[in-house]
C-alpha cells in the first residue's frame, strides 16, 4: 500500500470520528472534569485505527491550543 492509501483512511477514519463527537464543552457541566474517563473496554486494535486515533488526540489538542491563544 503507498502512503496516499494509508492518509486516505486516516482521513476518513478521522471525519467519521468528528462528525459523530458532539462538541466536548457544550456536553457538559460546569463542575466536569476536563478530562472524560474512556469506559469502554479497549480491544486489541489494528495498526491503522492506533495511528489514526493519535493524528486524530494530536489534532484535537492543536485546536485547543489555538483557542487558548486567540483568547
Amino acid at each position: 500500500m503507498s502512503v496516499d492509501i494509508y492518509k486516505k483512511k486516516i482521513e476518513e477514519y478521522i471525519s467519521k470520528k468528528e462528525s459523530s463527537s458532539k462538541e466536548p464543552d457544550a456536553a457538559r457541566g460546569l463542575l466536569a472534569p476536563k478530562n472524560i474517563m474512556n469506559k469502554e473496554i479497549k480491544q486489541q486494535q489494528d495498526t491503522l485505527s492506533n495511528i489514526s486515533e493519535f493524528v486524530y488526540a494530536l489534532r484535537q489538542k492543536r485546536k485547543e491550543i489555538k483557542m487558548k491563544r486567540s483568547k
